[in-house]
C-alpha cells in the first residue's frame, strides 16, 4: 500500500494523493538502484538537493512500504541522520524473488 488515507480523502483528491505516493516510491527505488544503500535522511537530502519538495515522513513511508514489499532490506548499520539522531541504513534487495524493480515500475 503506497498511500494511507488517514484524512479520509475521496474522489479526485484521493487519486492525486495516491499517484503522488506511487511516484515517490518509484523515485526512492531509483535512488537505491543507483546508490545501493542509504538512510532515510540521505534519500531525503538528495530529493531536496534536486528541487523536490517532499516531507521526510513521506520518504520514511516509502522506504517502509518498499521494505515490506521485499525491494529493500533494513540493515543493522546506523548513521547519524539529518536531525542528529542515529538512523538505520537500508539497501537494495539484490536477491528479491519478485520481479525486478524495473518490472515493478512498469506495472504501477
Amino acid at each position: 500500500m503506497s498511500y494511507y488515507n488517514t484524512t479520509r480523502e475521496k474522489g479526485k483528491q484521493l487519486k492525486v494523493n495516491w499517484n503522488k505516493s506511487e511516484s515517490q516510491d518509484i523515485k526512492v527505488m531509483e535512488y537505491f538502484n543507483k546508490h545501493k544503500e542509504a538512510s532515510p535522511s540521505q534519500v531525503w537530502m538528495s530529493f531536496v538537493k534536486h528541487g523536490g519538495r517532499v516531507p521526510m515522513t513521506s520518504i520514511r513511508r516509502s522506504i517502509t512500504n518498499l521494505t515490506q514489499d521485499n525491494y529493500l532490506i533494513k540493515s543493522e548499520k546506523k548513521k547519524q541522520g539529518y536531525y542528529g539522531r542515529p538512523e538505520y541504513i537500508w539497501s537494495l534487495n539484490e536477491t528479491n524473488t519478485r520481479p525486478g524493480w524495473e518490472v515493478w515500475i512498469k506495472n504501477q
